[in-house]
């Protein structure tokens, strides 16, 4: 990568396209273009915020529940852990998702035979007529976003965030530096 040359100056419409963020706008702007994680992290917030209003209107459910629930119609018995590595969650937040399904029926804990202190959680058939019906929700939405791309923005966008993932991928096998004093 060349890193000789200086970044893309905003263009006109870069500049109305943030304005029409409104208040995120302003966060937006924070740093420039040398801020790309952070941008990134706004993002995953506004498609937080969008996916709990669409999940409360349409089941009840909280983003921490259905992402617990998703993985569960796939990928039945799992244990607390395993989703959370697979959705790279804290496991905190697993498992106050994983009980509230459990109260709401939608999920079944049972005995880990390999490991006690580890129970097993399973999608129940009520869990998963749920995830039938929030699916249609859930696609019909990712589709109203990358409708918004070419196939060739909506492809640069796919290289450039594996790309970003491996590399973080990466630097999180290597060890950290040691902290200096304090």
């Amino acid at each position: 990568m060349d890193t000789t040359t200086p970044p893309r100056a905003a263009t006109d419409a870069d500049a109305d396209a943030i304005e029409r963020l409104g208040k995120v706008g302003t966060a937006w702007r924070v740093g420039g273009r040398d801020f790309l994680p952070y941008r990134v992290t706004l993002l995953a917030k506004l498609l937080d915020r969008c996916t709990t209003r669409l999940l409360s209107a349409g089941s009840g459910l909280s983003v921490a529940e259905w992402r617990v629930l998703a993985q569960l119609v796939i990928a039945s018995p799992a244990s607390v852990r395993q989703l959370a590595e697979q959705a790279w969650v804290d496991r905190a937040e697993v498992s106050r998702a994983a009980a509230s399904l459990e109260r709401q029926g939608y999920v079944e804990r049972q005995d880990n035979p390999k490991d006690r202190r580890s129970p097993l959680l399973y999608c129940t058939q009520a869990g998963h007529a749920l995830a039938q019906q929030v699916i249609p929700t859930r696609h019909a939405f990712h589709k109203s976003l990358t409708d918004l791309l070419t196939l060739e923005q909506t492809e640069q966008l796919e290289a450039a965030l594996l790309i970003l993932a491996g590399h973080c991928v990466d630097e999180l096998q290597v060890d950290p530096a040691p902290r200096t004093g304090r």
